[in-house]
This record gives structure tokens, C-alpha cells and sequence, in this order.
């Protein structure tokens, strides 16, 4: 393709800004404030001739909108709201709100959404109160190029409160027959005290390595079936793609045409097919992995879709009867996969299954094909969202029983979620799901909890049993270790600290003071810290600090009470005490009890 920048206009096609998904994008105007001081006529001056009036500091407020102006109460705020405001009253709500540089409100005047802006902060320039983008199509050159141009429209607003729309080329589509190019008006740019902003530039460069990042459009101003007709894509239809279900489905023509000139029988799809289906699939496309670095030169990645194929019955996996059950039915994505991946179990489903589908209402659905006859899981849980609306709804249920009945919402616990839970459940339970009974029960949620609850006892009593061959295995290991650090056991001022003796008293140490100790156990039985309990000597059976301890340099790790509590006065004194005696060599006197250095002397005396 030729180099096509001086080919695509830059200059907006007439009608543009009337046109109206423009004006609804443009929303909010600009209401432009500064300071003022105005005459403040009290009580005294009304009643005394000679009084003078004071002057007050006001706000005057000008709106784009209505062109009017109004003083406002002055008000303080911070820098970041440009240092002082005006406070605005609601009306709906009766509550006083106070109102800054940079804020969005309503007009205080003729009620219209506003972006509110100091005076002196617009300067002699403009700030920008709301934009919109907006896409058009032409055809250019003699190869009759398609071009998709991307604007940007701005409402600017100036310090004297004067409204300008001002249109941006922001990007350009130039789509040949099986090649696009892409035209650029923008670039990133950095400054150290704004950051990041977009600057438009005043020519269109052209990107070597680029990717589609306009998206989605509501609608493309100037696109007619007779303009596709007279471009080099004659029979791409993007006329009909754009109105399609245009209410309903997000729509980017970008990507559809790239996508045409990779596969013209999406074209089938669109006219003959299941034109929701295909919106859905570009959507995912989009929103699959990082779109804006993955993908090359906007080319989507569209799956499930058989390109090999021409007639969109065979495209999507269907016969004509099934296709036209999707047409008559409005098929999206969803109900076309789940159709599908059902029939790839052997099972076709029915137009009234569907529309149960529907009715369910429940994105797992697609989690069902695989785990049974969807059909029948489907008539399962409306059976039983029914049976609870029946127990809401039944005028001789008393208010009092509703609490048996749980929270009333019936679709929040009867659904796909819950099924395939309790059919986890059961299997781990060992339970046959081949029994009717046991894989539709006749109350879904009492059978799902109380499986649930028969589960949960079940690992309780695996964790008791694996904890027991646990303690069976580090017993020998913890002895041993105790043997090594009952040299450290020691006793004063009405506290005594011992080791560790076994993985059963560190459970309980755990469940007492509320903390993970019980987790170190195979570390302490390894050797690789030791852990040790500081008990009261009054109370030498209830757990009150657990210690760690460095061997190797005598050091304490970590000292910890009640949930985690920090030590008291008392704990740290002691602590001192008994590493200062473990680091001098723990020495015993011929009783067994500990010398301590700084009391060497009082023994002696």
C-alpha cells in the first residue's frame, strides 16, 4: 500500500459535532469562579443612616451553559481545590457542599452538570470541562481506500466562561484490500509536574509496528451502504455490522474488518448466522490477554469459529434446523456454547431447554456439559428455585418459619455452583452418584449442607489421625531434644521456663494463647530452633509465654503471649535474667540449682 498520511483528511467532516451521539457524550460545561468583594448591608446599617457597609469576600461564578453569573459564599479549601471555593446548597437534599477548582457539580443556576474552575488557574488558556470520541468513514484515493477516523472532541472552556467545541484528529483506519495502516495524531507525553498526558500533534504519522486501540463505537458518522459499495471492500457489510443489535452489543469495526480481510465468510456469519455471536466473540477477543501490547496490526484472535467452512450453519457447529432455533431464539455466545459443547456429549437440547436456560439465569452453566444430561440438571434447579419461591409465597407459611427457610433470595443458593459442589462433595465421600436419589436429592440445600457437614467431619477426623501418626513419629525426636535443652530449664522471681516436650503440648500451648506455635514442631524436633514455655510458677500447668530461641547465639527470637501480645515488664526481666545466665555457661551449683553472676556473691555471704 502506498503511503497514505496526505491522503486522510484531518479536518472533521461537516456536521459532525450536530450529530447526535456527540451531544449526548458532551454532558458537562464549565462554570469559571474567582473572588470578589461586594457590600454587606447588616441589621445596623438598616437601622442606622450613618452607618457605613462592610465588604465581604464573595465568589462569582460564571456557567457556560446559560451564560449567566451569581455571588456565591466564600468558602476555604486546600491547594489542591485551587485554595478557596464557594459553598453551593442542594437542593434536593437541603445539605450545603463545598465546591472547588476541579470538582464537578451542578450549576447553581440553571442546574446543567458542571466542571467547576478557578479563574486564575485557566489563565489566559483553557481547560477542557468534557469530551467525547467519535468515528467517520470516507473513502480516499484512487484505489478507493476505506478510512476509519478517530475524533476527539473537546468542550473548552475560557476564564470568561466561553464555550468552544474543538475536534481532534486522534487516529485514522486505512483499510486496502487485504492490508490496513494506521495514521496517529497523538503521542504520550511527560512533564515533571503533570505527568503523563496525551499532546495531539499537527500532522499524521504513520506507526510501523502498531495495534487497534480505538475499540468500541457507537456509530460511524457518514457510513452508508453506498459508500461500503464504492470502496475497495465492496462486500464487507460494515453498514449492517454497526446496526446490528446496535443497542445490545458493543460494536468495533476495526477489528470486524481486519477480521474480514483475514476470513470474507465472517460475512455469512453476519447476514445468515448469529450476528450476537459474533459481537461476543469480538468482545472476547479484545478483552483476551493484554490487547493493547499482544495484538499485531489489530488482527483479532476469534476461536470456536470454523473458517474452513462457508455456510454459517456448518461455521458454528450446527445443522440448519439448529441454526434456525438460534435465529428465532436471539443467540449470544453463551447459549450458542452451551448448545454446542452439550451436543459434543451426545445430547441435543431443546428450544424449551434454552429458554429454562434462560430462565435459570446462571453463568455456570457452561461448567454443566460433561457432568450429566443438562437438560435434566436444568429442570433439577428450577424445580427446586421454584420450590422455594412456593415456601416464600405460600400465604399459610407463618413469618416465624421463614428463618428455617434461610435467607430469601431462591436463586442464590439452588444454582449450577451449589450442584456441582455437593456432587464434589459426595464423590470425595465416596458416595454413588449413579443412584438418582443421591444426585438430585429432593432438597438440594439441606442435602449440599449436611454433606458439607458429614465432610467436614470426616477431615476433622483425618487431621486427628494424621496428627496422631505425626506425634507417633517426632515422640522419639522430641525426647531427644528435650534431653538436649533441659540444661536451659530455669526458675525464678515466681516464673520458670521449660522446654518443649512433645507435639501435643505445643497444640495446646496454640489453642490456648491463640497463636501458630503448633507449626514448629518439626523444626523443633529437627533441631533447627527450639522452643521453649515460660510458665508461673503458681500456675505450672496453664500456658503464658512461648519463647523461641537461637541456639547458636543465645539469642531470643521471639517472646509472645496471649495472641500474639507483646511480654510484659515482669516476662522481660526474666528473660534477661535467663539468657544472661545461659550465656555465661549456665552454670548449676551442687543442688542443680542456676548460679547467676550478679548473685555469686549474695550465694557465698
Amino acid at each position: 500500500m502506498e503511503r497514505v498520511a496526505k491522503l486522510v483528511s484531518r479536518t472533521p467532516p461537516e456536521g459532525l459535532t450536530d450529530w447526535a451521539p456527540v451531544r449526548d457524550g458532551l454532558e458537562r460545561w464549565g462554570l469559571v469562579y474567582e473572588a470578589v468583594w461586594v457590600q454587606d448591608i447588616g441589621l445596623e446599617v438598616l437601622l442606622d443612616e450613618g452607618a457605613r457597609p462592610r465588604k465581604r469576600k464573595a465568589v462569582e461564578v460564571r456557567c457556560s451553559c446559560c451564560g449567566e453569573s451569581r455571588t456565591m459564599p466564600w468558602a476555604r479549601t486546600d491547594k489542591q481545590h485551587g485554595g478557596y471555593g464557594f459553598l453551593q446548597e442542594d437542593e434536593r437534599t437541603g445539605k450545603t457542599a463545598l465546591v472547588g477548582s476541579g470538582d464537578e457539580s451542578i450549576c447553581p443556576i440553571c442546574g446543567c452538570p458542571v466542571r467547576v474552575k478557578k479563574a486564575a488557574e485557566a489563565g489566559q488558556g483553557h481547560f477542557v470541562a468534557d469530551e467525547t470520541k467519535a468515528m467517520s468513514a470516507a473513502v480516499v484515493g484512487r484505489n478507493k481506500y476505506l478510512v476509519l477516523t478517530g475524533w476527539t472532541i473537546q468542550r473548552r472552556i475560557y476564564r470568561n466562561a466561553r464555550a468552544e467545541l474543538k475536534v481532534l484528529p486522534a487516529e485514522a483506519y486505512v483499510f486496502a484490500r487485504e492490508d490496513c495502516r494506521k495514521l496517529m495524531g497523538w503521542r504520550n507525553s511527560y512533564s515533571g509536574n503533570a505527568g503523563y498526558f496525551i499532546t495531539y500533534s499537527l500532522d499524521w504519522h504513520e506507526p510501523q509496528k502498531w495495534h487497534e486501540s480505538w475499540g468500541r463505537a457507537a456509530g460511524i458518522f457518514g457510513l452508508t451502504p453506498e459508500l461500503v459499495a464504492g470502496s475497495c471492500l465492496p462486500h464487507c457489510k460494515l453498514d449492517v455490522y454497526m446496526e446490528t443489535f446496535q443497542n445490545k452489543k458493543p460494536k468495533f469495526p476495526v477489528m470486524y474488518l481486519r477480521l474480514y480481510q483475514q476470513h470474507p465468510n465472517v460475512e455469512n456469519l453476519l447476514l445468515s448466522g448469529l450476528p450476537m455471536v459474533l459481537d461476543d466473540l469480538l468482545d472476547e477477543a479484545r478483552r483476551f490477554g493484554d490487547w493493547a501490547r499482544e495484538n499485531s496490526k489489530g488482527l483479532p484472535r476469534v476461536k470456536d469459529i470454523r473458517w474452513a467452512e462457508v455456510r454459517p450453519d456448518r461455521m458454528l457447529g450446527l445443522t440448519k434446523e439448529e441454526l434456525r432455533l438460534g435465529r428465532e431464539q436471539g443467540w449470544d455466545a453463551f447459549f450458542w456454547r452451551l448448545f454446542v459443547r452439550t451436543k459434543a456429549q451426545g445430547e441435543r437440547l431443546t428450544g424449551k431447554d434454552l429458554q429454562r436456560a434462560f430462565m435459570l439465569g446462571d453463568p455456570n452453566l457452561l461448567e454443566l456439559p460433561g457432568q450429566g444430561p443438562v437438560g435434566k440438571i436444568i429442570r433439577y434447579l428450577i424445580k427446586q428455585q421454584e420450590r422455594y419461591d412456593w415456601a416464600y409465597n405460600d400465604p399459610y407459611v407463618a413469618e416465624e418459619d421463614y428463618e428455617e427457610l434461610g435467607e430469601p433470595v431462591p436463586g442464590a443458593y439452588s444454582n449450577v455452583t451449589t450442584l456441582l459442589d455437593y456432587w464434589a462433595v459426595c464423590r470425595a465421600l465416596g458416595r454413588n452418584l449413579d443412584d438418582v436419589q443421591v444426585r438430585f436429592p429432593r432438597n438440594l440445600i439441606e442435602a449440599h449442607d449436611a454433606a458439607l457437614e458429614q465432610r467436614r467431619i470426616a477431615e476433622a477426623q483425618r487431621r486427628i489421625a494424621e496428627a496422631k501418626k505425626a506425634d507417633a513419629a517426632l515422640a522419639p525426636r522430641f525426647r531427644i531434644r528435650r534431653r538436649q535443652l533441659a540444661k536451659y530449664i530455669f526458675e525464678a522471681d515466681g516464673l520458670k521456663i521449660i522446654p518443649a516436650g512433645s507435639r501435643a503440648e505445643l497444640q495446646k500451648e496454640a489453642d490456648t494463647l491463640h497463636h501458630c506455635v503448633w507449626t514448629y514442631a518439626q523444626r523443633h524436633a529437627e533441631g533447627k530452633t527450639a522452643i521453649f514455655f515460660i510458665r508461673r510458677t503458681v500456675e505450672p500447668w496453664k500456658p503464658y509465654y512461648t519463647l523461641e530461641l537461637d541456639e547458636k547465639k543465645l539469642t531470643v527470637r521471639q517472646n509472645r503471649g496471649l495472641r500474639n501480645c507483646g511480654k510484659t515488664a515482669a516476662v522481660q526481666a526474666f528473660e534477661d535474667l535467663w539468657i544472661s545466665w545461659a550465656q555465661a555457661g549456665a552454670k548449676r551449683d551442687e543442688r542443680g540449682r542456676p548460679v547467676l553472676p550478679e548473685r555469686e556473691e549474695a550465694r557465698s555471704a
